[in-house]
């Protein structure tokens, strides 16, 4: 480890981030939480009418996708045939934040909202924070909270009794103002839209969430949300098919909503105290989501010691062995705002920070709690800047203009860390409006940019989404758009993907090995040797990709990419089984826990680069 610090993690004690509780199955005689969804009303009526009569507690949660509900009650009677489509577990979700010893309380400089010239006036898009709730502060006053929502209680005032909401709010945010801007918010002109799902314990259920998601589904017009945080989650439990928080997410996306996501802090194997990989929770692993790990900077204004954080989680994610996180942030001792009386605020007073007037106005936290915000509030100023960028453009500017961390591969750190000014340099460089198939780009990029310390920076240009990894040199930007009615991941199907909404600008990326792009059969792409795809229609179904980065994908199920022991992929079951990923986190295989055993003999085995 960098400078022999140790690899110590304090979870909060009532954070149950990620939690085992989420995820282990109910003792005998236990009550239980599940959500069933439906193929009718009518299904989900006489379901409800026969789980209150055995005793079951129930609510109706119909959602955009179809009728639904949620009930109580013991295993047995749980999972007797009601007839539903789809059973989940309604998890309970927890803060993503973790307690680790304080190295002091240095800010590095976004040189975002003060140095990229942005319009002062606060006339650009909200940002909705799905959290514990926002308790009003100097620094984010009532004036600047356009909207309060509680789902777990029946208060119509912004509170915060866990605090964590707060402070995820004041890396968005806050102005600043009882820190002479000392610690002030990335974008403290946007306003919030506060929608509380956590308890006064930093804690909730899925089912709360998911009716949160619904919410801004109904109301994101009339406050102009157009940015979500969500800096909770719990185990993947299920396949993103049929994940029903997972599905909120991606319905979410497609109304034009950008969903910013935690990872997650399951980065370290706890068998052998070194990182693992695998630990990527929900709703992250939603693959339209914009999932943040986060980045430790060492509270140095240097680039060159900052390295992804051990507790932050890796990917791929289970059972769909997507790739994520899709970039990381700084997640490491964030200052932000306090919540005065709240449990947070109580039970750690060692992580209070004091304002200019010695007051405690501020409080430190680590996680990926604190770098999922980051780039939330990342987003809204690329939205400023350029209101036409779609939910998929935003990604890609993100993602495009990130900076490589060195020695942490893909999985670690996805598309490398947040940029600020070069992606508001590539945001403002685009023109949406132009048809489909001509250059995009208003003028030449240089694809570098300096920080607020002098520092150049060059972006990665990587592109990550879903399974799919795409190199800098092939990441050409201008070929092609990228839309709100893509869908990028799989349907449950055909497993497809589907790029535009024309005859002749369709890709259909399926199960038989093709892309279709217009009329043609495979994608030849480039005009020089080492620039080319071939996916085509033959036996081995293979894809070829340069001389130098090659891609081989065949009929095993297998990635073999890039040709040295630091780029090569060994995904999937066919005979490079034999290559066991060692350092995968305890149960990733396995169906049944969390925390467990695993047995590795039987499994389908992934080995994504070397550390």
């Amino acid at each position: 480890m960098k400078r022999g610090r140790p690899r110590t993690w304090w979870m909060l004690c009532f954070a149950l981030a990620l939690s085992v509780v989420a995820a282990a199955p109910s003792a005998a005689g236990q009550s239980t939480r599940v959500i069933m969804q439906f193929a009718s009303v009518a299904d989900r009526d006489a379901a409800f009418d026969q789980l209150l009569d055995r005793g079951a507690a129930v609510r109706v949660a119909d959602t955009e996708a179809g009728p639904a509900l949620v009930a109580i009650g013991s295993p047995m009677l749980l999972g007797a045939d009601y007839h539903a489509t789809q059973v989940s577990s309604d998890a309970d979700v927890s803060v993503t934040a973790i307690k680790q010893p304080a190295r002091g309380t240095f800010v590095r400089r976004t040189g975002a909202a003060e140095n990229v010239g942005l319009d002062p006036s606060r006339t650009g898009p909200a940002v909705a924070i799905i959290d514990s709730g926002i308790q009003p502060h100097p620094d984010l006053p009532l004036s600047r909270i356009r909207a309060f929502k509680d789902f777990v209680g029946s208060v119509e005032t912004p509170v915060d009794q866990c605090g964590h909401g707060t402070h995820v709010a004041g890396i968005i945010a806050g102005s600043g103002r009882s820190s002479n801007g000392v610690h002030a918010g990335i974008t403290p002109t946007v306003d919030i839209v506060a929608l509380r799902v956590l308890g006064d314990d930093c804690s909730g259920s899925t089912s709360d969430v998911i009716d949160a998601l619904e919410w801004i589904g109904v109301n994101h017009a009339r406050y102009r949300i157009k940015v979500v945080n969500l800096s909770l989650g719990h185990a993947v439990l299920e396949s993103i098919f049929t994940d029903p928080l997972v599905q909120a997410v991606e319905r979410l996306s497609r109304k034009g909503v950008a969903v910013v996501t935690a990872a997650g802090n399951r980065g370290l194997n706890l068998a052998t105290n070194l990182p693992g990989y695998g630990g990527v929770g929900t709703p992250c692993n939603a693959p339209s989501s914009i999932c943040v790990g986060s980045l430790d900077t060492f509270a140095t204004p240097g680039l060159g010691d900052d390295q992804v954080s051990d507790a932050s989680s890796r990917g791929p994610t289970r059972f769909d062995l997507l790739a994520k996180p899709d970039l990381v942030a700084p997640g490491v001792d964030v200052v932000s705002l306090a919540s005065p009386g709240s449990r947070l605020f109580r039970e750690f007073p060692d992580l209070r920070v004091p304002g200019a007037n010695g007051d405690p106005h501020y409080f430190m936290l680590s996680g990926t709690s604190m770098a999922s915000p980051s780039v939330a509030a990342a987003a809204a100023l690329l939205l400023q800047e350029n209101h036409a960028l779609s939910v998929n453009t935003l990604k890609l500017a993100l993602q495009f203009t990130a900076r490589l961390v060195a020695k942490a591969d893909v999985l670690t750190q996805g598309a490398g860390a947040l940029n600020i000014p070069g992606a508001l340099t590539l945001a403002d460089a685009i023109n949406p409006n132009v048809p489909r198939g001509q250059n995009w780009i208003r003028h030449r990029i240089i694809a570098a940019n300096v920080d607020a310390y002098g520092q150049r920076i060059v972006w990665g240009q990587r592109i990550v989404y879903g399974d799919r990894f795409v190199r800098a040199r092939y990441a050409q930007v201008h070929l092609f758009r990228w839309d709100d009615d893509i869908v990028w991941s799989y349907d449950a199907i055909a497993d497809n993907i589907v790029w535009g909404n024309a005859d002749e600008d369709n890709i259909v990326w399926g199960n038989q090995g093709n892309i279709v792009w217009g009329n043609a059969d495979h994608i030849v792409w480039g005009n020089v040797e080492d620039d080319n795809i071939v996916w085509g229609n033959d036996e081995s179904d293979n894809l070829v990709w340069g001389i130098d980065d090659h891609i081989v994908w065949g009929h095993d199920d297998n990635t073999v990419w890039g040709n040295s022991a630091s780029d090569n992929i060994v995904w999937g079951n066919g005979e490079l089984r034999r290559v066991w990923a060692s350092d995968v986190v305890p149960g990733f295989w396995d169906g049944d826990t969390v925390w467990g055993d695993i047995t590795r003999e039987t499994v389908d085995n992934i080995v994504w680069g070397q550390k």
